[in-house]
């Protein structure tokens, strides 16, 4: 006993006896770890410094207070016994809290109330807190603008539209009602309806463990397999308030680093007219500073093989400035396999047999640098470079072996060969942005440059046949800028703007003698007016946009002016939608007007040389497509149903024709022309549920379409019921295991001059997130498993001929995916991109 009572006090474990009043959880912390020396805490100090303790501790382990502080605020303690070490960190990583203190009615604070921060324009939950022992709160929180839910049983609940950080004080009201014990069952949904279409939840669900970006869209509600949404089209994608300009920035970001993803049915004018729908993804914004970054690859084979490698860093300093470099490098390599028999009728029957194949090689790289700055809350500013180039030339082989008959007769046969080399070129491109606020107004600035140029070579012909040849140089610039701006107004909210952009393209064709040489310059300048408005009442919600966009073309020829193939267009653009929503149900019923320039590789003039008998070209005389389409939808919970009806006018389409009967008799050309017109009606049918570890997505799309065709001479019509079905099932395991099953059938239908036969695919996926923070993660996949995804079909595309094809695109294919990033810096860069949809056209 003599002995124990004489060991030094420091082998036993210290004690932690204090009383804090509002004091900064940061200052506490720093406190404690310098008055004890068990343990070293570990922590952000800006990073807990918002989060207040008020708090009574006594003779308590220094975990167990340190427990006892942090309460129920949105912070992890973890205690490392080996080391000795304790790391303490915010869970939930951002750069604001919306903080504030509860009083009751006699000004006394009120303990343990609830605080939900929800959006304001559909009641989404955002994010949660509690009140601690001082009534103070403090709750991470990343939109602009929320809606705080204060609630305390015995209390009236308070709604509060908070645009600071700091809201003050709240005081609550006594609410007498009696309380009845109930049981709720339930999980979390997928996704919720919003006057803008759905709002899908990403983090937290099992769509956050697919991989890259670019594997999670396609298992988005209404998502279909050719990357349109069903009854809108292809969507236009952003990444925060920055417009993707290529495909492979949804590859570089990882699909867990992104919090929701919005899918826009109806966007308003303040999009490009062309737009029919929109993805905005939202990311985790996370806090901190210092060296971040990511590394992903990914292996695909399949008759041939795909992989690519990507890298990105970003440097953060302390006052909210970013730095960052990425690279991503791509060894493509596809194969297309196809047979064909086709016929013409000119002033003879001519048949064609035709066993054909196309490989692609292509090698190239992605690299940016930039820098951006978060100079505070309200203000951010930003610069990119973006450079992409071939390594090497770039391959399109084709080969065919072909038979044809003359009435009957065979006339030609054997094999011929073409190749098509892209020349390295470097392609430029910088874009700037601010977005900020000026007083309760909202600006979104952005401006761009882009710069290519491309030199096409091919060499074809048949065995034993002098070979033919041409070359294509283009070169395109592109000057834009646009900026939204946007403003409270009364009952409702007010975005207005304007965006011009600027095309110089040229286009030099010089061929070996099978057409003609032609030299093009199209010069485009475009600049649009917009304005939305919206405004709720009660259970209803409007939006009315409108957008006035003028266009002024100049189209020479060899250095001549063109003024039948220079027009110029005033048009206006209107937009308008109506929701109810109901406890249970939201309803929405809407007008959308959408008008598509066409590509300016559709309005070349040159003769492109294919085959012997087939040639292709242009059309600089195709007029814009418009577009207006009228929905209604409902949804509940995981149930969502849209009934459309759509009419196109001018919609281009390709278009087959006998190319010279006397002097190059049997040649097929295929140019665009544009069709009078076009509908479509149908529903659109979405099921979500979910039954413990199964996540269903299941969707139907059933329409009817409507061509005229007889104005451009082709006279079949079939008017055939259209069908589409999708089972996405996803099954997550315990330990960081994921197993996704794709199914996709589309049986046979006939509809406008085509016959298409039934397809379908199966698809696997197998994952698994690895390391104590997941940042490790490694996936095999196998697609088209049953090799059934054929297009199989017969159409009269043209006059007097008819094709019968079936393709296959090498769609069976087996591979693997690995990503991991490290530390939790994420990019802030907030750019969007103006004349978007110029970059597109080019």
């Amino acid at each position: 006993m003599a002995c124990i009572l004489c060991m030094p006090l420091g082998t036993f474990a210290q004690r932690v006896t204090h009383t804090y009043n509002n004091v900064s959880l940061s200052k506490a912390l720093l406190q404690l770890n310098n008055e004890q020396k068990e343990y070293v805490v570990n922590f952000l100090y800006n990073e807990l410094e918002d989060f207040r303790v008020t708090a009574t501790i006594k003779n308590k382990r220094l975990p167990d207070a340190i427990q006892q502080m942090i309460g129920f605020y949105p912070v992890r303690m973890t205690v490392k016994p080996d080391d000795r070490e304790i790391y303490v960190e915010c869970t939930h990583k951002a750069d604001r809290h919306l903080k504030g203190t509860i009083i009751d009615e006699q000004g006394l604070p009120l303990a343990y109330a609830n605080i939900a921060i929800l959006n304001p324009a559909d009641s989404t939950l955002l994010g949660v807190g509690v009140s601690n022992e001082s009534g103070y709160f403090a709750i991470p929180y990343e939109q602009d603008k929320v809606l705080a839910r204060i609630s305390y049983v015995g209390y009236k609940t308070v709604y509060i539209t908070c645009t600071q950080p700091k809201v003050g004080t709240i005081r609550l009201h006594p609410d007498n009602y009696t309380l009845k014990g109930v049981t709720v069952k339930g999980h979390r949904l997928l996704y919720t309806s919003t006057d803008k279409g759905l709002l899908v939840s990403i983090l937290g669900t099992p769509l956050e463990q697919f991989g890259s970006a670019s594997d999670m869209l396609t298992h988005l509600p209404l998502m279909m397999s050719n990357g349109e949404i069903a009854g809108h089209g292809k969507p236009e994608i952003y990444i925060n308030n920055k417009k993707v300009r290529d495909l492979q920035e949804l590859d570089r970001l990882r699909a867990d680093e992104i919090l929701s993803a919005e899918i826009v049915t109806n966007p308003g004018a303040e999009y490009g007219a062309e737009v029919t729908s929109v993805i905005r993804l939202k990311t985790v914004r996370k806090a901190g500073e210092g060296w971040s970054g990511n590394f992903s690859a990914a292996y695909r084979q399949g008759k041939k093989h795909y992989g690519n490698v990507n890298a990105a860093l970003n440097y953060r300093l302390r006052n909210g400035m970013d730095f960052f470099a990425r690279g991503y490098l791509t060894d493509q390599n596809s194969q297309i396999d196809a047979t064909a028999n086709d016929q013409l009728q000119a002033s003879s029957i001519w048949d064609y047999q035709k066993n054909a194949a196309w490989l692609f090689k292509t090698k190239y790289y992605f690299a940016d640098l930039g820098w951006n700055w978060e100079i505070n809350d309200r203000h951010s500013v930003g610069l990119t470079y973006t450079a992409f180039n071939y390594i090497g030339d770039g391959t399109t082989i084709r080969e065919m072996d072909e038979q044809t008959w003359q009435d009957g007769i065979l006339v030609d046969g054997g094999h011929s060969k073409t190749n098509t080399l892209t020349r390295p070129h470097m392609t430029h491109s910088v874009n700037a942005y601010y977005v900020g606020n000026i007083g309760k107004w909202n600006l979104d600035f952005s401006a761009d440059f882009y710069d290519a140029k491309s030199l096409l070579e091919m060499v074809g012909g048949t065995e034993n046949a002098t070979s033919v040849s041409s070359q294509t140089k283009k070169k395109d610039q592109l000057l834009a800028e646009k900026l939204i701006v946007t403003a409270p107004v009364p009952k409702g909210e007010l975005t207005f703007g304007e965006e011009v952009s600027t095309v110089d393209r040229t286009h030099d064709f010089m061929q070996s003698g099978f057409s003609s040489d032609s030299h093009v310059q199209q010069q485009t300048t475009i600049w649009s007016l917009f304005a939305n408005y919206s405004v709720q009442l009660g259970s209803f919600s409007f939006n009315a946009g409108l957008r006035w966009q003028n266009e002024y073309n100049r189209y020479d020829v060899d250095g001549q002016r063109n003024d039948e193939m220079s027009p110029d267009y005033s048009v206006l653009i209107p937009r308008f939608s109506a929701s109810y929503r109901t406890e249970k149900w939201n309803h929405k019923l809407s007008y959308h007007c959408s008008r598509n320039n066409p590509p300016y590789n559709l309005l070349s003039s040159s003769v492109n040389y294919r085959s012997k008998y087939e040639y292709d070209t242009g059309n600089p005389f195709l007029k814009p497509q418009k577009a207006h389409s009228i929905s209604w939808s409902s949804s509940w919970k995981w149930f969502y149903a849209e009934a459309f009806y759509q009419y196109f006018k001018n919609t281009i389409r390709s278009f087959q024709t006998a190319y010279d009967d006397v002097n190059h008799p049997g040649v097929v050309i295929m140019d665009y022309r544009n069709t009078p017109k076009e509908e479509y009606y149908g529903v659109t049918l979405n099921f979500t549920p979910k039954f413990g570890l199964w996540q269903l997505n299941y969707s139907t799309d059933l329409y009817f379409c409507n061509e005229d065709l007889y104005p451009l001479g082709i006279t079949h019509k079939w008017n055939g019921l259209i069908t589409n079905f999708t089972l996405d099932n996803t099954f997550t395991f315990p330990h960081s295991w994921l197993l996704n099953i794709k199914g996709n059938f589309a049986p046979y239908y006939e509809s406008g001059t085509t016959q298409t036969k039934a397809t379908g695919f199966i698809n696997l996926r197998l994952s698994k997130q690895f390391l104590k923070d997941r940042s490790l993660s490694v996936a095999i996949l196998a697609n088209d498993i049953l090799h059934t995804q054929y297009t199989k079909r017969t159409a009269y595309g043209g006059i007097n001929i008819r094709t019968q094809y079936c393709e296959y695109k090498d769609s069976r294919r087996i591979g693997i995916d690995l990503s991991w990033r490290f530390n939790a810096t994420k990019s802030r860069y907030k750019g969007s991109h103006a004349g978007q949809s110029e970059r597109n056209r080019l």
